[in-house]
């Protein structure tokens, strides 16, 4: 789309402006000359800033969606919480990131995943459990937020043990049954799976609690979504470039 509407703007502006001789010459009755000289360059510049409007992404910061709501303990149906977003002006998502703020509980009994669309992502798979710590993490609630970008994975880096901890983390990305998931199993289901597709729409956020001792509470989460503007707003560039360079004539 973006190519389509760039090759229109080229064509408009190579056939509005045109390069004039250094002198004056009497063109259609009007005398042209070394002033109208800037009129192709000005062709040329608009070009240059509508392939910035084309290219350039824009970032959807999303608000904080309250949800102050405990997670089921021992509870494989879990707590999901499913929001509707609209107007972010994004036609493909490129990245996105996942705040998630958790109280109390046992942050190695937590399972938790995004759903967008096509996309899925494990943002949570008993994050610390391994051979040697079947249990998890015993650390208790976080205020995280999840990026691929980030330096560490969640599962290996979470804190074993106090209280509520914060941080940029990559999300677990492991889609193994929970109940024998280990730190050296792939990752397959990050954030980028929501790589390409359209922001609008619902989004839920699933979280369970499955070991029984301990209650969690997930308080509130939020998404920043950063992606190709729609095409009405790449569309609404190329005509305030055409507005300004016909007022230059």
């Amino acid at each position: 789309m973006k190519l389509s509407v760039l090759r229109l703007f080229v064509n408009f502006t190579t056939s509005r402006f045109k390069f004039f001789p250094s002198t004056p010459r009497a063109i259609g009755g009007k005398w042209e000359g070394p002033a109208n000289r800037a009129l192709p360059f000005l062709g040329v510049l608009g070009v240059l800033a509508f392939q910035s409007i084309a290219a350039a992404s824009t970032t959807w910061n999303g608000p904080t969606f309250n949800v102050s709501t405990a997670i089921p303990d021992n509870d494989d149906g879990g707590l999901t919480s499913t929001q509707t977003v609209g107007a972010t002006g994004i036609s493909q998502i490129e990245n996105v990131t996942v705040t998630i703020n958790l109280t109390g509980g046992w942050n190695g009994d937590l399972y938790a995943y995004l759903v967008h669309d096509s996309g899925f992502s494990v943002l949570l798979n008993r994050p610390g459990r391994s051979l040697d710590n079947p249990d998890g993490s015993a650390a208790s609630g976080m205020v995280v937020t999840f990026a691929d970008s980030a330096g560490s994975d969640i599962h290996t880096a979470i804190p074993m043990s106090g209280g509520s901890f914060t941080g940029t983390y990559q999300p677990d990305g492991r889609i193994t049954d929970p109940l024998v998931v280990l730190d050296t199993d792939s990752r397959p289901a990050m954030l980028s799976s929501f790589s390409g597709l359209n922001a609008d729409g619902s989004w839920t956020l699933f979280i369970a609690d499955l070991s029984a001792g301990d209650t969690s509470t997930l308080q509130s989460w939020s998404m920043n979504i950063t992606g190709v503007p729609e095409p009405s707003t790449i569309m609404l560039g190329c005509v305030v470039m055409m507005v300004l360079l016909r007022r230059k004539r």
